[in-house]
């Protein structure tokens, strides 16, 4: 009897070492190692990322270290794919192409810190640069790669002024960048060839002609920066694209029906993505990502299709998108509760959100170091003027805080303004990509019309409307 126990015992440990193994990534067997020394950035910290994916370009974060009093660092992280991986360093965006099982020692610039002006840029990434290699990598994917980019931007940007001289050389130009650098690495090959078919564009080739020779009929790639690079430049858009061959059955496929199918069925009548369900899925997710931010389609339609998408697509990296949007995109949805925040006015008292919990809110993010906001604040102005009664309206500034009371001072608004503090989080949580954005909050703290529409767009019809729905008029 004790013989059978430890037998059945030593069956049940294998059974379960077997079913740990299988379900380990591949990636997670070979992990990536990071290294090297940087006396300039010596007590500071460094951190590496990946984006999720090239259509949302979350970023997921890889791993974490600290430079020690020499300024060296090391850490070790997971990728089951080959593919870029970034860290934020001052005035740069440092970054470099990592294979699963390798190690690299990375030579990192020269501290420099972000100026007045990139830290009042609240888009500023930092300037990309290709870190270095130390050892043995002249052979290897990254030097490759330098080496291919800088003949490009070498033949590119000195033809800035002339594309169309360039253009007459077509074929030469993209014969030299094809055999300029070579190497027998499949993630090299594919990178230098999407970068050539993205350049083609310019040169005159046909959209359609790129799309089927390097598109319809190839695999997707999407850890390939290049290759998912030249898929936005040919694809953003498609929604319109659409429109145009289909008119307002578009709209009533997605407002009136919210049917992914339908779409799908729209996308294949596209002969060069009838045949490739994997590209003519990421054209749809690209082309739903893009109606979520237009005011002509229901985003709860486009949520319900996203949600349709996640659960019933065979292709994995597709479901995960799809997820990722549909969460994404769900917190600041109509209805959802507006991201809190407590942030410091031009005579540095703090107010929070919860402070106007019993009002509506017109909320904008700005700086007035942009046109468009100086414009949009005379707006404002008269409109906080004539509806003070009714709701409320906040900037968050983007300014230095200095440079926000002095703007604050020799204008007098009405309407209250707000220091964000350098706080990218709260972008980020607001989803502001470009400014101004405006969101409309109504009393309890809950999203109204979530974006909002500028002053300049009737944005008082708008709010009336809701607010009449609402019974509060």
């Amino acid at each position: 009897m004790k013989t059978r126990s430890r037998k059945h015992i030593l069956s049940l440990t294998l059974l379960l070492a077997a079913l740990m193994l299988k379900g380990t990534p591949a990636g997670s067997q070979n992990p990536v190692t990071v290294r090297g020394q940087a006396p300039s950035y010596a007590g500071g910290e460094i951190t590496f990322y990946r984006y999720t994916d090239y259509i949302t370009r979350d970023t997921t974060h890889l791993a974490h270290s600290t430079f020690d009093s020499t300024g060296h660092f090391s850490c070790r992280f997971q990728v089951e794919h080959t593919g870029k991986v970034f860290t934020n360093l001052g005035s740069y965006q440092g970054y470099f192409f990592a294979e699963p099982g390798k190690d690299y020692e990375l030579a990192l610039p020269e501290k420099k810190e972000k100026t007045q002006a990139q830290k009042l840029n609240p888009f500023f990434e930092g300037i990309p640069v290709h870190l270095g290699i130390e050892r043995g990598e002249r052979h290897k994917l990254n030097f490759k790669i330098y080496r291919f980019s800088s003949a490009y931007e070498d033949v590119v940007n000195k033809n800035l002024e002339n594309i169309r001289g360039l253009s007459r050389r077509r074929d030469s130009v993209l014969l030299h960048l094809d055999t300029v650098v070579t190497a027998n690495h499949p993630f090299f090959n594919n990178y230098k060839q999407y970068t050539l078919a993205g350049l083609m564009l310019p040169l005159g080739r046909a959209p359609e002609n790129i799309k089927k020779e390097y598109f319809a009929s190839r695999p997707v790639m999407y850890n390939n920066p290049a290759y998912m690079e030249t898929f936005s430049t040919l694809y953003d858009g498609y929604l319109m694209d659409l429109f145009s061959d289909h008119g307002n059955r578009l709209y009533w496929i997605i407002n009136g029906l919210g049917s992914y199918s339908k779409l799908d069925s729209l996308c294949r009548k596209d002969t060069l993505l009838a045949k490739n369900d994997s590209l003519r899925e990421l054209v749809a997710i690209n082309a739903l990502n893009e109606a979520y931010h237009d005011e002509r389609f229901s985003r709860k339609a486009v949520r319900d299709m996203l949600k349709t998408l996640a659960s019933e697509s065979n292709i994995g990296e597709h479901k995960q998108m799809a997820r990722r949007m549909y969460r994404r995109e769900h917190v600041l949805a109509a209805g959802k509760p507006a991201p809190s925040f407590c942030l410091y006015d031009a005579d540095s008292n703090r107010v929070c959100l919860d402070d106007y919990r019993d009002q509506y809110i017109y909320l904008g993010f700005c700086t007035s170091k942009n046109y468009s906001c100086i414009r949009d604040y005379k707006l404002l102005e008269n409109l906080q003027e004539k509806h003070r009664r009714h709701f409320r309206i906040i900037i968050i500034s983007s300014n230095s805080f200095k440079s926000m009371r002095r703007y604050v001072q020799h204008h007098d608004y009405s309407f209250t303004f707000l220091h964000d503090g350098g706080n990218d989080k709260l972008l980020r949580e607001y989803r502001v990509k470009n400014m101004p954005a405006y969101y409309f909050i109504e009393p309890g703290g809950k999203l109204s019309i979530a974006p909002a529409p500028p002053p300049s767009e009737n944005i008082e019809e708008r709010i009336y409307r809701k607010m009449k729905a609402n019974g509060d008029l």
